[in-house]
Parts: C-alpha cells; sequence; structure tokens
C-alpha cells in the first residue's frame, strides 16, 4: 500500500528504474556485445545494440 506521499511514490519508481537498468545492462553486456564482438558486421546485433543503447540512456536519466 502506499503512502499519500508523491516523494514516496516517485523513489519506488526509480527503484524500480534501476531494477530495469540493471537488467539492460545484462542483456548489453552479457548477450548482445558478445554477439557483436564475434560478428561486428551483423545487421541485427547492430541493431540491438543502437537501440539498448538509447533505452538505457533514457532510463539511467529516469532513474536518477
Amino acid at each position: 500500500m502506499f503512502s499519500d506521499a508523491p516523494a514516496d511514490w516517485i523513489e519506488y519508481e526509480k527503484k524500480q528504474l534501476r531494477q530495469v537498468l540493471g537488467r539492460l545492462t545484462w542483456v548489453f553486456t552479457g548477450t548482445v556485445a558478445p554477439h557483436l564482438a564475434r560478428r561486428p558486421e551483423e545487421e541485427w546485433a547492430q541493431l540491438v545494440i543502437a537501440q539498448l543503447t538509447a533505452v538505457r540512456a533514457t532510463v539511467a536519466q529516469l532513474a536518477k
């Protein structure tokens, strides 16, 4: 149950975003980056890295 204070809501939302950022970072560094390192010419890996980079930047900003 949430309190009535918006500051509490914001803190909870930021914590959730930090968890999302951690998961995105893991996918980025643990899955897609090794793929791209082995096959830098693959369009799929390039697309995923580009999109994840943008999403990570946005989520990181929101989690501050």
